[in-house]
């Protein structure tokens, strides 16, 4: 007997219609974790697949699958459907959600769940999933019907869409549900941009590490048109960024000289407490991101706007300003030579050094990104990526491997407790290019730069050394491993391509040693300031 559309399994067709409408919106990827309520997707989007409809990436860890999905919406800015059974599966999205909450990455969570009528009836695998993710997504829908989720999508964002799925959940046709569907391009809501009268000359502009989703060349132009100097958390996209800016503004005297009249600031804030406290003390602060409308509502400046405004008369560029911030930038510089020839600031700069035009590099939480901030010479021609929405360090060479899938060469820079803490990654490797640089001081290195260093219990409780042999359990998992001593090794390591995942372990003095290193390369900055 021929299935038809009426007698079809109702989950079989909610998914169907699901996966249809999701491939019409321009969905490309899609990332699963295996499970049986979600069985109808699943097979709907294997379907899909083999049609060449879309690419399917399974990950057996929730968790890592849906920072997994975020790295590749980072890099294609579409939205990319993560999905899951019911239950504690669920749960293990939120890190991923907060993230792309922050960040406004396109993360859309397709939830199987049980019927609503097993709810609060003890029925297993069984909880309340609608409204999980709370204030976090932009939208959520439960639904036990196929529901237009063309609007939900409409937006940037994490999404998620509850899907209620009865028995029987597999379907008892092949028919060619597939044929005749016909993706969209969605065409990008533009905004009017204000007009400016700028009249100060003292103006600067400071980066913070995603943009605010602006591209390097709008704020090139701003930049121009300002005649500003432009100090960036993220130096190896701005070739002509303040070097060593955190280094630069370390003391309060330059801080002073350096005052501006007009600090723009595009983003959040960077992690440097100096380039904070910069901004604090300047006379006008003027804020552009996109966020402030529906995330970061409460944040405060003299002036904020949600695009980069159009300056009415570009600003005449004053050479004494731009030689003010050159001469403290080279001092910066020279106060490097006191570090130790292996550091962590080193292995910073030898990979921002390294690498070649056109590859990924994603940048890990804690003290990578502030060593790349601080140490790095600008640059340009490399692609950057950090989870900078919550700064968090979980998830990392799960995001990593996601944004591996979509270039053709990608990097990362992880500290040795965020790469532990994602180690179940690996059990799922991806068979992209991927190098990954581990930083591996044994324990939690940061906390050695910051106010708790030397207080009572200060090892147990936040230095946390694990006692790893980080490259025999990379080595367990069946994946390249090498480590890495000294600076030559470093180099000669990152000039070699491995065809698929490769992890560098780069062993590092003492976390103290570490530390000393940079609070001395700041007292030598300060006494070469002096002179």
């Amino acid at each position: 007997m021929e299935v038809t559309e009426e007698s079809m399994s109702v989950s079989t067709s909610l998914a169907r219609h699901t996966v249809r409408q999701l491939i019409e919106l321009g969905i490309e990827d899609v990332v699963l974790s295996p499970g049986s309520r979600n069985a109808p997707l699943s097979i709907a989007f294997y379907q899909a697949e083999e049609k060449g409809l879309i690419n399917l990436h399974v990950r057996i860890d929730e968790r890592g699958a849906a920072f997994f999905a975020l790295g590749i919406s980072k890099v294609s800015g579409k939205y990319v459907p993560v999905v899951c059974t019911s239950g504690t599966a669920v749960a293990n999205y939120l890190p991923a959600v907060l993230e792309a909450h922050h960040s406004e990455v396109n993360l859309l969570l397709l939830t199987a769940d049980r019927p609503a009528r097993l709810r609060k009836t003890g029925s297993n695998q069984t909880t309340d999933q609608h409204g999980i993710f709370g204030s976090f997504v932009k939208h959520s829908i439960d639904t036990a019907a196929p529901t237009d989720l063309s609007g939900a999508l409409s937006d940037k964002g994490p999404v998620h869409i509850n899907l209620q799925f009865d028995e029987p959940l597999l379907p008892e046709d092949s028919s060619e549900w597939l044929s005749g569907i016909h993706p969209v391009t969605r065409a990008e809501p533009q905004r009017i941009a204000a007009e400016l009268e700028v009249k100060s000359k003292r103006n600067v502009i400071i980066v913070g590490h995603d943009r605010a989703g602006f591209s390097v060349d709008e704020i090139e132009d701003l930049a121009d048109d300002l005649a500003a100097p432009l100090v960036a958390e993220d130096p190896l996209v701005f070739e002509h960024a303040i070097a060593h800016a955190p280094i630069v503004l370390s003391d309060e005297r330059v801080r002073r000289d350096l005052a501006a009249d007009l600090v723009v600031v595009i983003g959040r804030t960077t992690l440097s407490r100096s380039t904070n406290a910069y901004i604090q003390g300047s006379s006008r602060v003027m804020v552009i991101d996109p966020r402030t409308e529906s995330i970061d509502t409460s944040r405060t400046a003299d002036e904020i706007h949600r695009t980069i405004p159009m300056i009415k008369n570009p600003i005449e560029i004053d050479q004494n300003w731009h030689d003010q911030w050159h001469k403290y930038e080279e001092v910066a510089a020279a106060s490097l030579s006191v570090l130790p020839d292996w550091s962590e600031a080193e292995v910073a700069a030898v990979v921002a050094e390294e690498l070649e035009n056109d590859v990924a590099l994603f940048i890990a939480s804690s003290r990578p990104i502030r060593d790349v901030e601080s140490f790095a010479v600008p640059r340009s021609g490399i692609d950057t990526f950090a989870n900078r929405g919550l700064a968090g360090i979980d998830g990392n060479i799960s995001t990593a491997m996601g944004i591996a899938s979509k270039r053709d060469e990608t990097y990362a820079v992880i500290g040795d407790l965020a790469f532990l803490h994602d180690i179940s990654a690996l059990a799922n490797p991806t068979t992209d290019t991927l190098t990954i640089i581990v930083i591996d001081n044994d324990g939690g290195g940061i906390f050695s730069t910051l106010s708790q260093r030397g207080v009572d219990g200060f090892e147990k409780i936040f230095g946390t050394p694990h006692g790893r042999d980080i490259a025999k359990i990379v080595s367990a998992f069946g994946i390249s491993c090498e480590e890495v001593r000294s600076t030559k090794e470093l180099h000669i390591a990152l000039q070699r391509i491995h065809p698929q995942i490769h992890v560098i372990v780069a062993k590092m003095p003492s976390r103290d040693a570490n530390a000393d290193s940079i609070y001395n390369v700041i007292k030598k900055y300060k006494e070469l300031v002096l002179l």
